[in-house]
């Protein structure tokens, strides 16, 4: 709606069935006021949300069962910046542990893939971990990227 050449920037849409925020507006919740979902509210939860993934950025996630002690797994995003994994049962000796990787994003594993790996026990007093021999594990993964 217009008035003068005014143009609001936070407006109720004619007919009252939808508000309107434009360009450079903005919804303030005043202390005491709530944002409400389908009669719940929601304005604690997301006063206190973590921050949003920084802007251009986006998650992916999966779970994959393993084939080999080193596994690429494609994610589906064009470029991965950072990957976290874990078993998804508990370790046993074989594996005992999963890492993921991001690699090079240039061939090794290609753009977009990650690279999971699995580890087993090498017994005895020794803690350094040997590539596993066990597979069909399941690894769950999240991958932040582009």
């Amino acid at each position: 709606m217009s008035e003068s050449g005014y143009q609001a920037k936070v407006r109720i849409e004619r007919g009252g069935e939808k508000l309107a925020v434009a360009s450079g507006g903005e919804i303030n919740i005043e202390s005491g006021g709530a944002l409400k979902i389908a009669g719940t509210d929601r304005t604690a939860p997301l006063a206190t949300a973590p921050a949003a993934v920084a802007a251009g950025y986006k998650v992916a996630r999966g779970q994959h069962t393993t084939v080999a002690a080193s596994d690429t797994v494609v994610t589906g995003l064009a470029t991965v910046v950072a990957v976290v994994a874990s078993l998804d049962s508990d370790p046993v000796d074989d594996p005992c542990l999963v890492t993921a990787s991001i690699g090079d994003q240039a061939g090794s594993p290609a753009a977009g893939s990650i690279l999971i790996k699995t580890w087993k026990n090498t017994g005895g007093t020794d803690p350094t971990p040997a590539a596993a021999t066990t597979f069909s594990k399941k690894v769950n993964w999240i991958a932040f990227g582009t």
